[in-house]
């Protein structure tokens, strides 16, 4: 696996967010539908750790990140995706009572777990955790697991020269 490859896990997992009505629909604070859930990413979905400085209104986020947790051996790595779920505290409850972070990373979970387009085999949740990114803000970080390759074969590297050749 190539490095650009490995962070194209964050371009999958946008669009499988963006894809999911119930997602978009809690992402939106004011609970209207969202004509284009295209225009969540970068304003509300970012592929990275974003946490915003200003806020002049209360709003929910979610972003993503993913690195490699260990390298096993030479063959396999292990890459953690990272998604952090987090609003403001006067759009953390829900009308039916449910709390919109905990739904959030409900609905997260029943998209991404056991999904095979992430790594080899299926994508397994390996945490869920608090998440106080600022002030008057209250979230999750949800952490997947899975395994991929280390290495492309054959290395393009060529064999030492103490080597006999083949």
């Amino acid at each position: 696996m190539q490095l650009d490859e490995f962070f194209d896990y964050k371009n999958q997992l946008i669009h499988d967010l963006l894809e999911n009505e119930q997602i978009v629909h809690l992402l939106s604070d004011d609970e209207q539908p969202v004509e284009d859930p295209k225009e969540l990413f970068l304003t509300r979905l970012y592929p990275f750790e974003y946490v915003p400085e200003v806020v002049t209104q209360g709003q929910t986020f979610i972003c993503c990140d993913v690195d490699i947790q260990s390298t096993a051996n030479k063959t396999f790595l292990t890459p953690n995706l990272y998604i952090w779920v987090f609003t403001h505290k006067t759009k953390m409850m829900l009308p039916d009572g449910s709390v919109r972070t905990d739904r959030l990373c409900s609905e997260i979970a029943k998209v991404l777990n056991g999904s095979r387009y992430y790594g080899l085999g299926e994508l397994e949740l390996y945490s869920v955790r608090r998440f106080t990114p600022i002030q008057d803000y209250l979230g999750k970080v949800i952490t997947f697991q899975t395994k991929d390759f280390n290495r492309l074969s054959p290395s393009v590297k060529p064999a030492p020269s103490n080597r006999k050749n083949r």
